[in-house]
């Protein structure tokens, strides 16, 4: 599995990322600072990859059948980032991981919601 951190993901946890294996580009370090979600989007279906990002406009590809490899939408009450990297770490490494390509997933404190479609 390939992902792609959206810009509002703290440098942070896009290293924790890094340091623990994953395939893993952020979306500043590929100079697209203020890129719009559907150029994001197009990037990350280009190179099949899947968006972690705290963006909650991600989940309206739900109703809008846009096409993309997969969406973790990450909406913490504090969006700490040693408290994302370790929240998304452990999900990244579950055995749930393999239901995330093509889905909207959405991570909070509390819970996991997986959205097919």
């Amino acid at each position: 599995m390939k992902f792609l951190t959206d810009e509002n993901i703290a440098t942070s946890v896009y290293k924790s990322l890094l340091e623990e294996g994953f395939d893993v580009k952020d979306i500043k370090a590929e100079n697209f600072h203020g890129a719009s979600d559907k150029e994001v989007l197009e990037l990350a279906n280009k190179e099949k990859r899947i968006i972690i990002t705290h963006d909650k406009d991600f989940a309206n590809v739900l109703n809008q059948k846009v096409k993309h490899k997969g969406i973790i939408l990450l909406r913490f009450r504090l969006q700490l980032p040693k408290m994302v990297s370790v929240t998304l770490i452990k999900l990244l490494k579950s055995k749930i991981k393999g239901k995330l390509e093509n889905s909207v997933t959405i991570v909070s404190e509390d819970e996991i919601k997986i959205h097919k479609g």
